[in-house]
């Protein structure tokens, strides 16, 4: 997605956040533009937001706009959240996570009240298919790729950042499971997040979503 396309798409999220909320913080390029956005909106207007942030690094970022952050522990739920995605389809399922904070990203998104998925033009896709994150604990790595693969999965290789395996913000590894095509986007994260020692799995098939598509010329459109 080009820059135009993502500061279309976060300025349009931004117009849907009001004074008070509670807000989920994404991960991702798009969804820095955003936080950017919504730090300046915050101390300007004064506008009193709480959020929870889906990583480490957004977690800094909003620490250092100024903007409030707390745990579920004082929150109960959501207003809203906001963040990227790799794919959507004409359901609204998505996969999420190919940045690696899948897991928080699922804990934020499914507790707000509606979720908001910024993405460009590029990200929409008649069917989900290809490569799908799935968290594992490391004892776990290798007996999850295995049935992974049993499940349909071409191949799960696991994850690799400077020549050693990538830890997420939870110290687990993670696995790029490649489906061909997934036709049954709920029932496929159904059946992952059963496998003993998966964590979670970047397949999102929450049913509060809308869909802020950016352009290149600068513009965005919203699909609920």
């Amino acid at each position: 997605m080009a820059d135009n396309s993502k500061l279309a798409c976060a300025k349009k999220a931004l117009s849907f956040v009001k004074p008070g909320m509670s807000i989920g913080l994404g991960t991702g390029s798009t969804a820095e533009i955003f936080i950017d956005l919504l730090g300046k909106a915050n101390k300007e207007e004064d506008m009193d937001l709480v959020c929870i942030a889906t990583s480490k690094a957004s977690e800094e970022q909003a620490k250092k706009l100024g903007l409030k952050l707390a745990g579920f522990g004082i929150i109960d739920g959501l207003d809203a959240a906001f963040d990227g995605a790799d794919q959507v389809d004409p359901e609204h399922n998505l996969i999420k996570g190919l940045g690696g904070a899948l897991v928080r990203e699922k804990i934020v998104d499914y507790r707000a009240r509606r979720f908001y998925v910024l993405v460009g033009e590029n990200k929409l896709v008649k069917q989900l298919s290809g490569i799908v994150p799935v968290e594992v604990m490391p004892i776990a790595e290798e007996p999850v790729r295995r049935e992974l693969v049993g499940m349909g999965a071409s191949s799960a290789p696991t994850r690799m950042d400077g020549g050693k395996k990538f830890a997420s913000d939870n110290g687990n590894f993670i696995l790029h499971a490649s489906f061909p095509k997934i036709a049954d986007p709920g029932a496929l994260e159904s059946d992952i997040v059963r496998l003993p020692g998966v964590v979670d799995s970047g397949i999102f098939t929450s049913r509060n979503v809308t869909v802020i598509v950016g352009k290149p010329n600068g513009f965005a459109r919203v699909l609920e």
